[in-house]
């Protein structure tokens, strides 16, 4: 079944590429009825990734396949079914694809354990901070987030637009957004939250097989095309007190996948800057297909663009480059108290 479009954390891809290639002793040493429950997840993988993947006319399938296969036929355990699909993936110089194991599957999608309690909650998502600075400049941090739990993703959104007019309660005009160590996962949650910053409107889109599918934010909601993909609680989302706002967004290499999403959503908007160091560079989107063993297929399956439509390749480059020390004096927090107290 396919899910909608997600954005996932690092440590997630990491995990899925740390599993070593197979280096079997003997060829054929599988157990038959292993054998076929391997092979047929491979076919289930492979026919997502014909039909979806976003590069997929560049790809010779049958010679694909057959050496995918291969790797199989001298595997020496069931798991290693997974190791060719993390194979087809290398092949493909593709790094934000990646195979979900059942378990964290699971987890991810909460389908086999009840939703966690608040104090459960820094197991699925990041810290959310807000501070008032110097001069009435607020500073917000907006979470990694590795769940589609619908209720929690909601209370995610809940909190952040919370914070936001809590700052705004000093009727607050110029704010600094940090997303240094926002390393992706579900983006709707965050696109949701930060929707008072963003405005109603368009400010991206997803890029493939000849479409251009919005992503937008209005009132409370964001929007995948015409699909509500998050929304607050509440009838209507908050709106902050004073509609000219100046912003910088803090980026860095710890900025992900879902994380860069949100820059990009910032990139190009009107007294904006985005200030600190490229982003990772996983500015591609995914789709998610459940699998016949309860495993998740993340398969990359579009480009994103900006507000203008300009697709972007690769890291996603500050306006203004700073170097990176956040442990210390943290000079592109300081450029950006700058950059705010001069707009």
């Amino acid at each position: 079944m396919n899910r909608y479009l997600i954005l996932l954390p690092v440590f997630l891809l990491v995990f899925s590429q740390a599993r070593p290639a197979p280096i079997p002793p003997h060829p054929d040493t599988l157990d038959p009825s292993c054998r076929q429950k391997a092979e047929q997840l491979l076919d289930e993988v492979l026919g997502f990734m014909e039909k979806n993947y976003y590069r997929r006319d560049e790809v010779s399938w049958t010679s694909l396949a057959a050496r995918a296969k291969e790797q199989l036929r001298v595997a020496g355990s069931c798991d290693d079914a997974y190791s060719s699909i993390s194979w087809c993936f290398r092949q493909l110089n593709e790094p934000h694809s990646f195979i979900m194991a059942p378990a964290t599957a699971a987890r991810y999608t909460g389908e086999d354990a009840p939703p966690p309690g608040p104090a459960d909650l820094s197991d699925v998502v990041g810290e959310i901070k807000g501070e008032w600075l110097k001069d009435s400049i607020a500073y917000l941090t907006i979470p990694w987030i590795s769940t589609t739990d619908s209720l929690i993703c909601e209370h995610i959104a809940d909190s952040l637009q919370s914070v936001i007019a809590r700052l705004d309660s000093r009727n607050i005009s110029r704010w600094i957004i940090d997303l240094r160590q926002n390393s992706g996962g579900n983006c709707w949650p965050m696109l949701a939250g930060i929707g008072p910053l963003l405005g109603d409107g368009i400010f991206g889109y997803f890029v493939g097989s000849g479409e251009r599918i919005p992503i937008a934010y209005y009132d409370g909601s964001a929007f995948q095309g015409r699909h509500i993909r998050c929304q607050v609680s509440e009838d209507h989302g908050y709106r902050t007190r004073s509609s000219r706002k100046s912003i910088v967004v803090l980026t860095g290499r710890r900025t992900i996948s879902a994380g860069e999403i949100v820059a990009l959503a910032f990139k190009g908007r009107q007294q904006t800057c985005l200030i600190g160091q490229p982003t990772a560079g996983l500015t591609t989107a995914n789709a998610t297909y459940s699998l016949s063993d309860r495993s998740m297929l993340v398969l990359t399956v579009c480009q994103e663009a900006d507000r203008t439509g300009r697709i972007c390749e690769g890291s996603i480059q500050p306006d203004q480059l700073v170097a990176a020390n956040i442990v210390s004096d943290d000079p592109a927090r300081t450029a950006a108290l700058t950059w705010l107290q001069s707009h």
